[in-house]
């Protein structure tokens, strides 16, 4: 079955410790409880993530420490309605503006790119493929479509990684 916390889905927890285990310094600006991370954040101050602010206002924090992430999870909300549900959770107002998916994904995606180390792994969820994207020179070197049954969507989760110049020149 879905739930709102993705990561307490078996094989996607699998996916994702996977790739937590080969990282030395990673991110998740939308954590909600779990820490697996190194940095982590989540806008509902009821969570038990490190951090609770606005997931883009996170992630120029850390570029501003310097931090350079050689993993990063990639966990927004998937619908205008989940958007909607968070910030109220959190106790903050939502409007149009705050529940345009396409706006915050957008945001969120360039400022995670100023973070990420050379030869960084990007895991993305939601129910489409588009993580991080070629825009961001990123190529998918994993993909797992988790199926939750009935009228449920699946969970698609993604690793992309930047490819090396000479895994480009191949």
């Amino acid at each position: 079955m879905p739930s709102a916390d993705t990561f307490d889905v078996h094989p996607i927890a699998c996916f994702v410790q996977k790739y937590l285990a080969k990282a030395t310094l990673s991110i998740d600006p939308f954590a909600r409880n779990k820490r697996w991370a190194t940095h982590t954040n989540d806008l509902n101050p009821e969570t038990r993530a490190e951090h609770h602010m606005d997931a883009e206002e996170f992630l120029w924090m850390l570029r501003d420490q310097g931090v350079r992430a050689d993993l990063a999870i990639l966990d927004p909300p998937y619908s205008p309605r989940q958007i909607a549900e968070c910030y109220k959770a959190a106790g903050r107002s939502v409007g149009m503006k705050e529940t345009q998916n396409a706006a915050l994904y957008s945001r969120v995606k360039h400022a995670l790119a100023q973070v990420l180390a050379p030869d960084a792994v990007v895991l993305s969820f939601g129910w489409n493929s588009a993580g991080l994207g070629k825009k961001y020179g990123m190529e998918i070197i994993e993909l797992l479509t988790v199926c939750h049954g009935g009228a449920h969507n699946d969970t698609i989760c993604i690793a992309e990684k930047q490819p090396t110049q000479q895994q480009r020149l191949l």
